[in-house]
Parts: structure tokens; sequence; C-alpha cells
């Protein structure tokens, strides 16, 4: 997202550097510019933080009677045939196994795993990290799975219907640090009190010469902004579903 708009930037450069010399060479300053400091972690490093930093430390977990632990896809890798987590999605699973010994401690306990297939793979997210977790030792009579949803937006809307299914009055929402204000912005939409537990957290690097890495997490994370703006926007132009009442109102 940050190349495509350095390259936009220095086209436009190229179109007007005959006519306009000084908006030609404004804009190919700025887009130079967007490349050295998002590289070099000018803009990773502060865009991460503001995303990440409420969700660093985690909360204590008060376990209730009947608990549910919302895992949130990530993709899935295909190869040789086989489909398979992705590794970002390794830490959420490990998440999800340390969650549900605890619960298991305490009370009736849920994994439910949200993800379809996006990506055409031929196997859901779900249903993918559900056999990995079997494999971990969670019992497969434990695990829920949402298999339709496509983005943030309907793991919020589906899994509120398998919440209210289950009845769980304790909700506890896994995902990386990266992804936690935004999601739970969605499932506060649909009406869904959790307690945010991180999966995995990255930190960009100041680094000279510009770092990949840094441009990727300023993509990852203006992604996550502008889901952000989207809500807002879809929201003043009453184009989302109106928000649901609190699930625990109706358990």
């Amino acid at each position: 997202m940050i190349v495509s708009f350095v390259l936009a930037l220095l086209f436009l450069a190229f179109v007007l550097h005959r006519r306009r010399r000084r908006t030609a060479s404004f804009l190919a300053v700025s887009g130079i510019a967007l490349l050295v400091f998002s590289g070099c972690g000018l803009l990773a490093a502060p865009m991460l933080s503001d995303l990440q930093t409420p969700f660093i430390k985690p909360p204590q977990v008060s376990w209730g009677q009947s608990n549910a632990i919302v895992v949130l896809g990530v993709g899935t890798a295909k190869v040789d045939s086989v489909v398979e987590p992705t590794p970002f999605a390794y830490g959420r699973m490990l998440q999800a196994l340390e969650l549900y010994a605890s619960c298991k401690n305490h009370g009736r306990c849920r994994i439910i795993l949200s993800g379809g297939d996006p990506q055409h793979h031929g196997a859901s997210e779900a249903a993918v990290y559900a056999a990995e977790l079997v494999k971990a030792g969670v019992d497969r009579a434990d695990i829920v799975l949402d298999e339709a949803s496509r983005n943030t937006w309907e793991n919020a809307k589906f899994t509120r219907a398998l919440l209210e299914r289950e009845g769980a009055n304790n909700i506890v929402l896994v995902t990386a640090a990266l992804h936690m204000k935004r999601s739970l912005l969605y499932f506060a939409h649909f009406g869904i009190a959790v307690t945010p537990i991180r999966a995995d957290a990255v930190e960009g690097e100041f680094s000279l010469p510009p770092s990949g890495m840094n441009i990727a997490y300023c993509d990852i994370a203006l992604h996550e902004y502008l889901g952000i703006a989207q809500y807002h926007v879809y929201n003043t132009l009453g184009w989302n579903t109106p928000p649901l009442t609190a699930l625990h109102s109706r358990l």
C-alpha cells in the first residue's frame, strides 16, 4: 500500500514535470520522503505503538460458569496441496491453548474459531486451526466453528449467533495486538463485550537503509486505520447494520 502510494506520486510527478515543474518536484520529493520515513521506522514505530500499546500487557481473566474463547483467523497457506495455518496463526492458537487450560479449571469452556476460506484454499481457517488444537489436546466437543466469515466485520457478526447459542456469559477475544483495536470496535457494534488478550505484537525498528519489514508494518497498520475510519464513515452514512443490544442482556 505504501509502495503503491509512492509509485502513484512518482508517476504524477513524471506526467507533470514539463508543465508544472514545481508541483512535479513536490510530488517526487513527497514520494521519496514517504518511502524513506516508512522504511526507516519513523512512521512504523508510532503507528504500531498507537494500535498496540493498550493491549501489550494482558488483563487478568476472571472465568465464569460459561466461557468462550474467540480466536480470529489470520489466513491459511497451501503447501503441496495441504492446507495449513499461516505462521501468524500459531501465536493465536498457543494463546488459546493457554487460556483453555486455565478456563477448564473453572467452568464450562468453548473455543470459537472464526474464519472462513477467503483465500479459496479449499478449507476454512476455522477447520484448519481446529485440527491443530485437537492435536494439541483440546477436546473436539469444546471447539465451535464459524466457517462463514471472510473478514473482521463478519467475524463479529457471525460469532454473535454462536455466542448466543452457547450461552456464554464470559468472552475472551484472541487476536494480534495490531488487530485488536479494530476488532473491539466491530465486536462492540454487535453488542459483544470481551476481555482482549493479544496473541502477538510487532515492533518497528529504526534502520538505515530503509527496511522492507518496516514498510510492511506500515501497510498493516494503515489497513487497520482505514478499517476503523471506514466503520465510522459507514455509521455516519447509515450503511452499517444498526448496532445490536448487549449480548449479556439477552442471555
